[in-house]
């Protein structure tokens, strides 16, 4: 295992750990995403100011050193020391033992490609566990809904789970953000109803609105608004996008989604080539 460990490259896990067992342990670290592709990060700036939003949320004093090309060099470093040009890079900032110590960092690059398309041949509901929208249910840390959902999808052997909110409406999967297909339609619950805030779904509304034909519709939905949909989608930051083939006793086509995602990532090259 090699990580970035506040600014140094670190080939063993000793002083890692060390170093954040305590913020692991208690849940106190952010999160943070973002896809390399070709040695360029992708939507960087608007990953990096969701990070330090994120932080500030936290309570976290953020460094006067937490730049966003610091960042983006110690990314690119972790890229050229593990001959890595395409991945996921995966950036978790916390506290250290003390809690007069200063914000640390680790990063992570994983090995994926670049905003991948998968099939989920099955999605449900997962109930047992409510999401109460707050001020940080809609970002990157430990949440423990997450991982008891996760024990529910491994036992039913399903990749993820649509997760409800306190009105039992639609917030969100286990794994990123929901997106129901109805016609030239495309609906999905807004952050205030329990959705994450996410660099990669602020794009691809962006990408929604200017280069194609869909309407998008941001509003709360029932878990029956899955039933009468054409195709079903999460879209995360750190797993891209999910086509569903069924929900329960519906099966749902995944053409116009693969189409979009192909797009989106014509788009996200572009745009990042722009800046």
């Amino acid at each position: 295992m090699a990580i970035i460990f506040n600014q140094e490259y670190l080939e063993e896990g000793s002083v890692f750990f060390n170093n954040t067992k305590k913020s692991i342990f208690s849940g106190y670290y952010v999160n943070s995403f973002c896809w390399l592709f070709q040695g360029d990060l992708i939507f960087w700036e608007d990953t990096y100011f969701q990070l330090m939003a994120s932080l500030r949320k936290m309570r976290m004093e953020i460094p006067i050193s937490f730049t966003p090309e610091m960042f983006k060099n110690q990314v690119l470093l972790l890229s050229k020391k593990l001959s890595l040009t395409n991945g996921l890079a995966k950036i978790s900032a916390f506290r250290g033992d003390s809690r007069q110590e200063k914000i640390s960092f680790i990063i992570e690059l994983i090995d994926e490609k670049f905003l991948s398309i998968s099939k989920s041949s099955e999605i449900d509901f997962f109930k047992e566990i409510l999401i109460y929208p707050n001020l940080l249910s809609a970002i990157e840390i430990f949440h423990p809904i997450n991982e008891v959902a996760s024990q529910y999808a491994k036992e039913n052997e399903m990749v993820d789970v649509i997760l409800l909110n306190n009105e039992k409406r639609i917030a969100r999967s286990m794994k990123g953000n929901v997106f129901l297909i109805r016609e030239n339609i495309i609906y999905s619950p807004p952050i205030s109803e329990g959705a994450m805030i996410s660099s990669i779904r602020k794009n691809f509304i962006q990408f929604l609105r200017e280069k194609t034909s869909f309407i998008y519709k941001e509003e709360p939905m029932s878990p029956f608004s899955v039933q009468s949909s054409a195709e079903v989608f999460i879209l995360g930051d750190k797993t891209g996008a999910i086509s569903i083939l069924k929900s329960r006793k519906n099966s749902f086509s995944t053409h116009q989604t693969e189409l979009l995602m192909k797009k989106f990532i014509g788009y996200a090259i572009s745009t990042n080539k722009e800046e």
